[in-house]
C-alpha cells in the first residue's frame, strides 16, 4: 500500500515522463528513495489513470436508411441548422448531418445558410434587448484577438497570436 500523498506520486510520475535528463535522480534524492521507487510510482500513477479496456468490440454496426416517416418538417430543419450554427458547426457540416438524417431530401449548404441568416435576423431584436439589459452587469470583460485584428502580441513567453 502506498503511503505517499497524491501530489508526491504525481510529481514522481512527472519526473519520469518528462524525459528530462537527471529529473528522476533529482526527484529520488529529494525524497530520499531510490530511482527505482520513483519509476514504480510513475507506473502506479499510469495504471490508475489508464482508461478501462472496452468490454467487447461490437460485432457489426448496421446503418439504416432514414425511415419514410422520419422526415423532419422545415421548421425543425431550420431550428436544427440555426442551433448547430450557433454552436460552431459549419454550414457544410450541417449539410452533412442533415444528409445522414434525411438522405436525398437534405437541403444544400446555401439553403442552410439562408435559413441561418433569416433566424439570426429574427433573433437580432431580442439580442439587442438582452445586450442592453446585461451590459450594466458585466464586471470583467475578456477581449479576444479578433477585436484587435489578430496582430496583438501575447504577453509572457507565448507566441504571437
Amino acid at each position: 500500500m502506498l503511503t505517499l500523498s497524491i501530489r508526491s506520486l504525481v510529481c514522481n510520475a512527472a519526473a519520469v515522463f518528462s524525459k528530462s535528463y537527471g529529473a528522476v535522480s533529482r526527484r529520488a534524492e529529494e525524497l530520499g528513495c531510490s530511482r527505482q521507487t520513483v519509476y514504480e510510482h510513475a507506473r502506479w500513477v499510469e495504471r490508475r489513470l489508464r482508461p478501462p479496456a472496452p468490454a467487447a468490440a461490437p460485432e457489426s454496426v448496421v446503418v439504416q436508411a432514414p425511415a419514410a416517416g422520419a422526415a423532419l418538417d422545415e421548421a425543425t430543419r431550420r431550428r436544427f441548422a440555426a442551433t448547430a450554427f450557433a454552436g460552431g458547426v459549419s454550414l457544410r457540416q450541417i449539410e452533412d448531418l442533415l444528409g445522414v438524417i434525411l438522405g436525398d431530401d437534405a437541403p444544400d449548404h446555401s439553403t442552410i445558410g439562408r435559413w441561418v441568416k433569416e433566424e439570426a435576423e429574427k433573433a437580432a431584436a431580442a439580442l439587442k434587448v438582452l445586450d442592453a439589459a446585461a451590459a450594466p452587469r458585466v464586471h470583467t470583460l475578456a477581449l479576444d484577438e479578433i477585436f484587435f485584428g489578430g496582430g496583438r502580441p501575447w504577453w509572457g513567453l507565448s507566441l504571437r497570436a
